[in-house]
């Protein structure tokens, strides 16, 4: 009977509240799972949630989940909590880890796949989840594909070639839009993609952006010059605005005209057995 009468106690401490006009706090929900599916669109990134809610991979989506993490109670609201503190809770959902998850973990070129990085909304928060999650979601244009399945079997059924970035013409600054690299005569490819910078530092000034990123793109273009003459790389630097937004990496860029004619001088011609003579007729 002790289990009958504590729980009939609890019932009225529980009533009592409630007759006071008493809130009680909701139990905390539990966290995303890897492997979810979203359905979100291209303006989430850089926000720092988003209330979309989970749906079955097997429906159309642009967004899976492929690392779930915990953050602290003092990280605080996510919607109020600092850049510095989202990059340090962020920093196990690297490129090479979310290559890993989708099935290229050999990959070297920057793909257009994006990594979505969110915390749980005002809301989800005061019900007492704790969770940071990144998403892999595929850009295409100034867009999120929509695919159906999981990412990591989209990946396996589709060339990598046609995973790679590219420009639709020369890379600008603002918004670039992430296509197939089609077109040699107009696409610029990016050949890589760098932090100048960690969660707790400071922009370090605009001609120290432009000294350390030339020095980065010149070094990665000679692997892709293709005798080409000026201007056979390109780069897009971070500025101070967006340093403070999280926009802390260098994206260098070539000529896809230009990359293709190395990656062809590069690759070694196939190697084919010499046909046998045929046998002399008995």
């Amino acid at each position: 009977m002790a289990p009958l009468r504590t729980g009939l106690a609890a019932l009225a401490a529980t009533s009592a509240l409630l007759a006071a006009g008493l809130v009680l706090p909701a139990p905390a929900s539990a966290a995303p799972a890897v492997g979810s599916c979203f359905d979100y669109p291209f303006s989430t990134l850089g926000k720092a949630s988003s209330a979309a809610p989970a749906i079955g991979c097997e429906f159309p989506h642009t967004a899976e989940t492929w690392f779930v993490g915990t953050v602290p109670d003092s990280f605080g609201p996510p919607s109020k909590a600092s850049q510095a503190d989202r990059l340090l809770a962020a920093r196990p959902c690297t490129t090479k880890a979310m290559n890993a998850a989708l099935g290229m973990p050999t990959r070297v070129l920057p793909s257009r796949y994006r990594t979505v990085v969110l915390f749980p909304t005002d809301a989800q928060w005061n019900a007492g989840e704790r969770w940071v999650r990144c998403d892999a979601a595929l850009q295409s244009g100034l867009q999120f594909q929509s695919t159906t399945g999981t990412a990591a079997a989209f990946v396996a059924a589709t060339a990598q070639d046609t995973l790679n970035f590219c420009s639709p013409s020369t890379p600008s600054a603002r918004n670039t839009a992430a296509v197939q690299c089609t077109k040699p005569k107009r696409n610029w490819i990016k050949v890589l993609d760098r932090e100048l910078g960690g969660p707790n530092s400071r922009f370090p000034g605009t001609s120290t952006v432009l000294r350390r990123s030339a020095v980065i793109c010149q070094k990665i273009a000679k692997k892709y010059n293709g005798k080409a003459e000026y201007p056979g790389w390109w780069r897009i630097n971070p500025t101070d605005t967006g340093w403070r937004l999280g926009k802390r990496s260098v994206q260098c860029f070539v000529p896809l005209a230009q990359y293709l004619q190395e990656v062809a001088q590069s690759t070694p011609a196939p190697v084919t057995e010499p046909t046998p003579a045929p046998s002399p007729a008995a």
